[in-house]
């Protein structure tokens, strides 16, 4: 028996190498490196963010009230309620990099399960499934959430709720195309004449063979979400107020944006940022694991 094994065992150190070089790939990418590191800025804001010698994001101070321009006692100025734009950047990059990866969390579970029962069974519930996709996605996303919000109100919960609405049936596409060319190969029936139940054909065999594609995939929706949300906050349907919000921040702005235009675009350049290093690491990651 345990002669029956060493190939087996073979086999799956052969795997765990070429995952580990897969991912060492990324590091030879030079635009896998550029998104990794603006990413990687921002992360390490938000999570130093409560140790920085910075003031509160939402005290106001008053003698900075008249003067917004940035002094020893606020390094990038105030906004026209006199708060620190510095520390309303880095505490709303926690809110950004909290809500978004979330948001996208939720709707990738929802996605690839939808997608995983439509590629793998078809008949019926492929037809269902796709039909409620197809509904969805005839809706432009913005639409989508700003309907959901407007109604349900603003909270981290419900931009969650929102983006697993407009997000899952998109993802849920993708999986059930790359399902639909996986169950056929011989390894599934393999798998079948094993007696393996349906669960661990999903999870064990199929779903690692679409994780390249899907983490890929997260990396450019967390973007998209970070945009979204930036637009839900310039429209007032972002996270309540004292929360800091770039796109909040931005609409503040608006009335002194001919007195002291960095007000806007200092959260608009890191608006940008963050996205730009989440698309760059998804097109890095994609080059990296091209066959």
């Amino acid at each position: 028996m345990a002669a029956l094994d060493i190939p087996d065992a073979v086999q799956v150190a052969r795997i765990k190498r070429q995952a580990r070089s897969n991912w060492m790939r990324i590091f030879y990418s030079r635009t896998a490196l550029i998104g990794l590191f603006l990413v990687t800025f921002w992360v390490a804001a938000a999570l130093l963010a409560p140790v920085l010698p910075l003031p509160s994001p939402t005290d106001s101070d008053v003698m900075a009230m008249g003067n917004p321009y940035p002094s020893a006692a606020h390094w990038l100025g105030t906004d026209i309620l006199g708060r620190d734009i510095l520390a309303r950047l880095i505490f709303g990059a926690r809110t950004v990099l909290s809500v978004a990866p979330l948001s996208v969390a939720v709707a990738m579970i929802v996605g690839i399960t939808m997608g995983m029962l439509a590629g793998y069974y078809g008949g019926w519930i492929d037809t269902v499934i796709s039909r409620f996709s197809d509904i969805i996605l005839a809706f432009p996303v913005l639409v989508i959430y700003v309907i959901l919000i407007a109604n349900i109100g603003p909270s981290v919960t419900n931009i969650v709720i929102a983006t697993t609405i407009a997000s899952a049936p998109g993802i849920g596409r993708i999986t059930r195309g790359l399902v639909l060319g996986l169950k056929e190969q011989e390894y599934i029936a393999a798998a079948r004449l094993r007696a393996e139940n349906t669960l661990y054909i999903m999870l064990v065999e199929l779903l690692p063979n679409c994780r390249s594609m899907l983490i890929v995939d997260a990396c450019l929706r967390i973007g998209y979400t970070i945009i979204t949300i930036g637009i839900l906050g310039f429209l007032g349907l972002g996270l309540p107020p004292p929360n800091p919000d770039w796109g909040g921040m931005v609409k503040e702005s608006v009335t002194v944006l001919n007195v002291w235009p960095l007000m806007s675009l200092i959260p608009s350049a890191a608006l940008v940022s963050l996205v730009l290093g989440f698309n760059l690491l998804a097109d890095g990651m994609r080059e990296a694991w091209k066959p």
